[in-house]
């Protein structure tokens, strides 16, 4: 069968609607690019625990100096944070050292477990379409859609939490600045990478209820079907009406009302009359691939948007060039005209510097 350029076949895409078709040509295409810069992308990151009392005595009876250890007291004197293989910049700054690296290794490998996470549940979204499997794509395309409203929940925070660290005036303190930006990232941080629902989990660390997620994404993008949208969803990945009818047609009801047929296939369907053909609407199809449209491309919007703030971060602090540790995205600053390592302008246009505008656009 004939296919267009995101693997439609004919038949599909007339039951989809040629508007719809292109809409998810075009996603098809911004997924590629993303597995593209993302698929072989690695790193590491680290977490800081402060240390009190005997576990900070044993820290220091450990610490060897070949290990390059920096640390930072807390105001009171009661804890230590402490990190090895500072680079020889980092030794100058320990304060900055034992804080930006980490903040900004946990703030990529955060991006990209979004990024592999998006890619592969909007990819298996299109291919459920491609292959009129709508059972699987209901599914896909519901955790679209939850995918979607937690980037957008903690894109938002940990967007804020650096304007915060970026715009504070604390006269260039080595010590008072990044003490700030830490009390304002690591939260987040911290509830991004361990927030759960599972019983058992801490109360502090507790994951955004779904639904939280869901009306979060619909102030988001002003798209107000997405309850809609979520609930048949919901109902269609479940053994319930939704997934019933994900493979029928709409109810063909006889004039007076007696009698109502549905047909069943595992491709689309339409009435044909010998001279016309009419697709049958497909329900829970134009479900998954509308929100999957909506959703994604919200989501790769976002994705964009919060690799900036990632970047920014990076640059402004010059975290990657504080640690011997190498992780992705680890750009070192330059000066000037010469073009920016985020790859979004000129070093001079790209405003990584402190107190100035932290870039954010879709993730509000």
């Amino acid at each position: 069968m004939n296919k267009d350029d995101s693997g439609l076949t004919e038949t599909v895409a007339a039951a989809l609607g040629g508007e719809r078709a292109a809409a998810l040509t075009a996603l098809a295409g911004r997924v590629a690019e993303l597995r593209d810069m993302s698929e072989d992308a690695a790193t590491t990151d680290v977490l800081l625990v402060p240390l009190d009392g005997r576990a900070a005595q044993r820290w220091e009876r450990m610490a060897q100096p070949d290990e390059r250890w920096v640390y930072l007291r807390s105001g009171d004197g009661t804890s230590v944070l402490a990190v090895d293989e500072a680079s020889e910049a980092g030794l100058r700054e320990p304060a900055a050292a034992v804080v930006y690296p980490e903040l900004h290794m946990r703030m990529v490998s955060w991006w990209l477990v979004h990024a592999w996470r998006s890619a592969d549940l909007l990819e298996d979204t299109l291919e459920s379409l491609t292959r009129w499997r709508i059972t699987s794509g209901a599914v896909t395309a519901r955790a679209v859609i939850e995918e979607a409203g937690s980037l957008v929940d903690e894109g938002n925070a940990l967007t804020q939490a650096w304007r915060t660290g970026k715009a504070a005036a604390v006269d260039d303190d080595d010590v008072k600045r990044p003490v700030l930006v830490r009390e304002a990232l690591g939260p987040v941080l911290l509830k991004a990478a361990l927030g759960s629902r599972m019983k058992g989990s801490h109360d502090k660390l507790q994951a955004t209820n779904v639904l939280t997620l869901l009306k979060k994404l619909t102030r988001a993008t002003g798209e107000a079907r997405f309850p809609e949208w979520y609930d048949l969803l919901s109902d269609a990945a479940h053994p319930a009406f939704g997934a019933r009818i994900a493979l029928a047609t709409p109810p063909l009801a006889h004039p007076s009302k007696a009698v109502t047929v549905r047909t069943y296939a595992r491709a689309p369907m339409a009435l044909d009359d010998g001279r016309s053909r009419r697709p049958l609407e497909p329900t829970v199809a134009l479900a998954v691939a509308d929100a999957v449209i909506a959703a994604g491309t919200h989501l790769l919007d976002a994705l964009e948007d919060g690799l900036a703030v990632v970047d920014d971060f990076g640059l402004t602090t010059a975290a990657a060039t504080l640690t011997r540790r190498t992780y992705w995205r680890d750009f070192q600053p330059v000066r000037g005209s010469r073009a920016c390592p985020c790859g979004r302008g000129k070093w001079s246009a790209c405003g990584h510097r402190w107190g100035q505008e932290t870039p954010a656009r879709a993730l509000s």
